[in-house]
């Protein structure tokens, strides 16, 4: 209990300083709901490494943009709670300061080569803060189910795809017999 109210207190304390640098009331990026042009600098970089060699895959040019809106969906979803604690998640990872507190690097994550996004998602995953390891799991979550939801990737991962919905055949009018039997 004592480790949850520390990572409790790390969060509040995290996300009030980057409440203050104004990161958190940024608007919506221009043709999404919820995620803001940090968030999507920030997911942007973190999708190839969580992804590997998924990404981009059958996607190609595409792979970007359409994993953002596809984020940006299941993100506006999300029950009220649970999207204000990711976006707080996302607000404590775009402030250089906070960020190198919680163990990324000082630079902005588009100019982080992949080895230290590799790094710093390393640290959180074996961290041994429940709210690190926590993070960890749900950006990775997003990341890869939003990835696999593409019609594209569907064979990659053996995936058939979401079941069809196929029309109940519509009953025929049968004819009764009146032949009379002798």
């Amino acid at each position: 209990m004592q480790l949850g109210a520390t990572s409790a207190a790390a969060l509040t304390i995290a996300g009030s300083v980057a409440g203050l640098s104004g990161c958190s009331q940024q608007p919506a990026a221009t043709g999404f709901k919820v995620l803001r042009d940090g968030d999507i600098e920030l997911l942007s970089a973190l999708a190839p490494v969580i992804l590997a060699d998924a990404y981009p895959g059958t996607l190609a040019d595409q792979a970007r943009p359409r994993l953002m809106q596809s984020l940006d969906r299941l993100i506006s979803t999300l029950q009220e709670y649970s999207r204000s604690q990711l976006m707080l998640l996302l607000d404590v990872l775009q402030v250089a300061p906070v960020r190198f507190v919680m163990g990324a690097q000082w630079r902005r994550w588009q100019d982080a080569p992949a080895g230290d996004i590799e790094t710093f998602l390393n640290s959180w995953k074996t961290s041994s803060l429940q709210l690190k390891r926590m993070g960890y799991g749900s950006l990775c979550k997003l990341l890869t189910m939003c990835w696999y939801m593409q019609p594209e990737t569907f064979s990659s991962s053996g995936y058939p795809g979401p079941p069809q919905k196929i029309p109940a055949p519509v009953p025929s009018t049968q004819r009764v017999s009146t032949e009379s039997t002798q």
